[in-house]
């Protein structure tokens, strides 16, 4: 079944009690930041009560299975984090490379899936329309083997408890799923840097990237759910059904979206930082 289908919703989702005491303060952060951190979590978690937000539960006599599926790599929905690695481990996607054009610039050849990638097109278009900039595509599909060579690469030059803080393990890199792109706009600067968030072009895309399927998944403040600092340039396609909601409810996380608990560190580890 193609994965690209739209998302058929009948009445929205069918609602379930509440399950996101699981994604708050499971793990404090050992840098320093942990209890501002937990603050922050727990602030959005009476948020989330308040507005009478609940983790959508899925019919699957309503909905196409696949797509609803967390678990599995081909979803467009799929989990992946440090405690969720991908089934198959070594999934592998078919994808295609994203065309360039006059507002989007990959002259590296990357690929997607052909969901994402037609997805991003559009969103470069109406970004650059706008007026915002010139997308450029740093990073996009990796597979399982070259996710496991850059991790022997840091290890190799860190040690393996570096190395763990610096870079997702294979089968763990949401980049692997061919759903997620790192992006820039190199004539506004802060390429693949947080400083990214504060140009033109990270600023609409913050605001707009919903529109288009797309979350910044790793948002400020965040870390403590996700186990990634703040990453303005890494998207994650999920599909409009998914971000119509995540965007008019104000979720910061697919954890919290799910109600997967947060997953800040892998098992060896206490924190990490980017993916």
């Amino acid at each position: 079944m193609s994965n690209s289908t739209p998302v058929r919703r009948r009445a929205a989702f069918v609602f379930g009690p509440p399950v996101i005491a699981a994604a708050v303060g499971v793990v404090l952060l050992t840098q320093g930041a942990a209890g501002s951190n937990f603050e922050i979590l727990e602030q959005r978690r009476q948020e989330r009560i308040e507005s009478g937000w609940v983790v959508p539960t899925p019919e699957f006599t309503d909905y196409l299975y696949t797509n609803f599926l967390t678990t599995v790599a081909s979803s467009d929905m799929v989990i992946v984090n440090k405690h969720n690695a991908l089934d198959p481990v070594d999934y592998a996607p078919t994808v295609r490379e994203v065309e360039s054009s006059a507002a989007l610039d990959n002259s590296r050849g990357l690929t997607l899936r052909p969901i994402a990638a037609s997805a991003l097109e559009e969103m470069a278009q109406d970004m650059h329309d706008a007026g915002a900039g010139v997308m450029f595509v740093n990073s996009a599909y990796r597979s399982y083997d070259y996710q496991a060579e850059l991790f022997v690469q840091k290890t190799e030059q860190y040690g393996l408890e570096e190395a763990l803080v610096r870079s997702a393990k294979p089968g763990h890199s949401e980049h692997q799923t061919g759903l997620a792109v790192d992006v820039s706009v190199p004539a506004q600067g802060c390429a693949i840097m947080q400083c990214f968030g504060d140009t033109e072009a990270g600023q609409w895309i913050a605001e707009n990237a919903w529109r288009f399927g797309f979350v910044v998944r790793y948002e400020l403040d965040t870390v403590a759910t996700t186990g990634y600092t703040y990453e303005p340039w890494h998207l994650r396609f999920v599909g409009k059904a998914v971000t119509e909601m995540y965007h008019e409810k104000g979720i910061h996380t697919l954890e919290e979206f799910w109600g997967y608990p947060a997953a800040p560190s892998y098992p060896e580890i206490a924190s990490s930082t980017t993916d």
